[in-house]
C-alpha cells in the first residue's frame, strides 16, 4: 500500500517533477535545443501578408513554433532571417528596440533564451566571460543547424546579431554560415581586439562612448567588404538601443552586406 505524501513531501515532489533537469532527462532535450524551443521567435508582417508582425513563445509540451510558423508564412516566401543573442541579464528592453526594428526591416527575428538551461544564471554568476561565451556559442550553432531546416528562411541571409554577452559571442564566432555580423556592446576583448568572422563576412560594430564596461573601445574593423565598420555612439551607455544613430547604422549596414 501506498502511504500519502506529507505536504512538503508532496511540494518537493512537483518540484522535482516540474524542474528543467527532471523535463530534460525525461524529453531527451538537450540544454541547447531548449533556448532554441523556448526562445522568443518572430516573422515580419511582410512574410504573412498582414499588417502586423507575430512573436511565438513556445512552452513544453506545446507544438513546435516552428510548425506554427511554417503555416502562418505566405507559400513560397523567403524570410531574410536575424539570430540574434541577448546579454548576460536575459531578456531587456534593449531587445525588444532591436526586435522591432529588425522586424520593420522585414527580417524575421530568432531569439534562443540562454535562461531555458538549468541552472543559468545571470553575468559573472555564471563563471568567466570565456566560459559563457562557450555556452552561448552552443547555442548559436544549434540554432544554426535549426535554421538550415526551415523552408521559408532565406538562406544566403541570415545575419548574426549579439548585444553585450551576445555581442561578445558574435565577435568570437569564427566558423561560416552567416552572411553578415553585428556586434553590439562588445569589444572583442577575447580575440585580440578584432572580430573573429571570417574574411569575407561584413561586419559592423558599435559601442556607446560611455559604455561602462568599455568605454569608448570597440572592435577594430579593418574589412571594409559590405559596409563594414566599427562606430562609437557619443555620449552612449552600454544600452544604445534608443539611440537612433544605432539603429540608423544597423539599417544602413543591413542593406549594404544583405540586399
Amino acid at each position: 500500500m501506498f502511504k500519502l505524501l506529507t505536504l512538503p513531501a508532496l511540494s518537493f515532489f512537483l518540484f522535482f517533477l516540474c524542474s528543467p533537469a527532471f523535463a530534460e532527462e525525461n524529453t531527451g532535450i538537450t540544454e541547447a535545443q531548449s533556448t532554441w524551443l523556448y526562445g522568443r521567435h518572430s516573422i515580419p508582417s511582410a512574410a504573412r501578408d498582414s499588417w502586423f508582425s507575430k512573436t511565438y513563445r513556445q512552452s513544453p509540451g506545446e507544438q513546435d513554433w516552428t510548425r506554427l510558423a511554417e503555416k502562418d508564412i505566405k507559400p513560397g516566401m523567403k524570410v531574410p532571417t536575424i539570430l540574434y543573442l541577448h546579454g548576460c541579464t536575459g531578456w531587456s528592453n534593449q531587445d525588444d528596440i532591436y526586435r522591432d526594428m529588425l522586424l520593420s526591416e522585414q527580417y524575421a527575428v530568432l531569439m534562443p533564451d540562454s535562461f531555458q538551461r538549468p541552472n543559468r544564471k545571470q553575468c559573472e554568476k555564471q563563471g568567466s566571460l570565456q566560459s559563457r561565451v562557450a555556452l552561448r556559442t552552443e547555442e548559436v550553432e544549434f540554432a544554426l543547424a535549426e535554421i538550415r531546416k526551415l523552408p521559408w528562411v532565406n538562406q544566403a541571409r541570415v545575419v548574426l546579431m549579439g548585444y553585450s554577452e551576445g555581442g561578445n559571442t558574435t565577435d568570437n564566432w569564427s566558423k561560416p554560415g552567416f552572411a553578415a555580423h553585428i556586434i553590439i556592446g562588445s569589444a572583442c576583448t577575447l580575440v585580440g581586439g578584432e572580430p573573429a568572422a571570417p574574411s569575407g563576412v561584413p561586419v559592423l560594430a558599435i559601442v556607446g562612448e560611455k559604455d561602462h564596461y568599455r568605454p569608448g573601445l570597440s572592435c577594430n574593423i579593418d574589412r571594409t567588404i559590405g559596409g563594414s565598420k566599427s562606430i562609437v555612439i557619443p555620449g552612449g551607455p552600454h544600452g544604445i538601443a534608443e539611440y537612433s544613430e544605432t539603429r540608423e547604422a544597423i539599417k544602413t549596414f543591413l542593406h549594404q552586406c544583405c540586399s
